[in-house]
This record gives structure tokens, sequence and C-alpha cells, in this order.
């Protein structure tokens, strides 16, 4: 008879491969197949419930997945997620059961949708806006949107957007949202939340056209 801690390292070796298998596929296509949330969801689900239960934690449980669900269709909703990433934080809250913690304060924290956001927030302070930094400072002085704007519109482009070559994203078209448009003879910076999808190759060689 396996214990209940023994279940819990189990859903959370499906889940890291669950999100692995997510992450290659998002890597080499862009686009991740239905079928691994369906999977991944088969398997840890059902684990995660039956670790809640037995630890007398199926209210925190319901609540967990029920705050991570919201979250997943309101971010998606306002598109400042894509539907993988939205996917994803409902697969997790729904697999992986919040433990208790010493006090109510850490407790709330350690629910399994509010640690994702915590700790994502983290590696964007510590890796991602870092990067997007050391990019726009190679890049910027090329990039006309990023010297037109000044004060604190600069600061939060310089954290939030990046500036990169027009070659990479005609080459991987994918990876990139346009955040600057031609007005008039003038490109301006476009801040705004939510996730602009469409194929930015059409604006970009309209943009090279005109040079």
């Amino acid at each position: 008879m396996f214990s209940i801690y023994q279940v819990l390292a189990v859903d959370y070796v499906a889940v890291v491969i669950t999100q692995l298998v997510a992450s290659i596929q998002d890597l080499m296509t862009r686009e991740i197949s239905d079928w691994v949330w369906i999977i991944g969801s088969i398997i840890c689900i059902p684990l995660g419930a039956y670790v809640a239960l037995g630890l007398g934690q199926l209210l925190l449980y319901v609540i967990g997945v029920i705050v991570g669900s919201v979250f997943a269709l309101l971010a998606y909703w306002l598109r400042a997620m894509g539907g993988a990433d939205s996917k994803s934080i409902a697969f997790i809250s729904a697999s992986i059961p919040t433990i208790t913690a010493p006090n109510m304060a850490l407790t709330v924290i350690n629910i399994t949708p509010l640690s994702i956001l915590v700790n994502s927030l983290i590696i964007a302070l510590i890796i991602y806006i870092p990067y997007n930094i050391m990019q726009n400072i190679r890049y910027g002085s090329k990039c006309e949107a990023l010297t037109r704007v000044k004060g604190i519109s600069k600061i939060i482009y310089l954290l939030t957007l990046m500036c990169v070559p027009a070659h990479r994203v005609i080459k991987n078209p994918n990876n990139y949202a346009i955040s600057q448009e031609l007005t008039g003879s003038e490109f301006q910076p476009v801040i705004r939340l939510g996730l602009d999808v469409d194929d930015p190759r059409e604006p970009l060689l309209e943009w090279l056209s005109r040079g």
C-alpha cells in the first residue's frame, strides 16, 4: 500500500512530465496538442484529489481548482495569456493539491494557482526582465519607437517589450507580437493588456517596403 506522500511524489513527477512534453511541443511548433492536457489530467487530477482527501484538505483543494480555473478563463478572455498558458494553469491547479502551511498567510500564498503566479513573477524579475533590458540595450538604438518615447513610458517599454531585428521576426513569427505601429511617417510604441496573435510578418514587410 502506497503512502499519501508517495502518491504525491508520483503526482509531481507526472505533472512535470506533462509540462515538459507541452514545453517541447511549444518550442518545436508553437502549438500544444489538447491531448497533452487530456492525458495529463486523466493521470494527475485523480492523484491530486486522492492526496487532498487523504490529507483532509479537500476543501482547500476545491478552492485551488476554482481559483485556478477562474483565473485561467479570465486571463484567456482578456487575452493576457494564450490558450496553452491558460490550460496549463488550470491543469496544474487541479493536479497539485495545496498543502497547508504553519500559518494562514502562508497557506493562502501556497494555494496552487497563487503559488504559480508568485513564482512566475519571481522568475520574470530574475530572468526575463534583465534579459529584456539587455536585448533593448543591444538593439534599442535601431528601434525607432523606443527612441521616441520618454519618461515612465520608456521605462515600461524597456521592461516589458523587446527590440529584435526584423529577420528574427520573419524567421520565427510565432515567437513575437508586434508592439509598435506606423502612424503616418513615425513609429509609435503599443503597450496594452492582451496578446496580439496576428501574424506580425504582414505589417513588418509593409514597414520594410517603405524604407
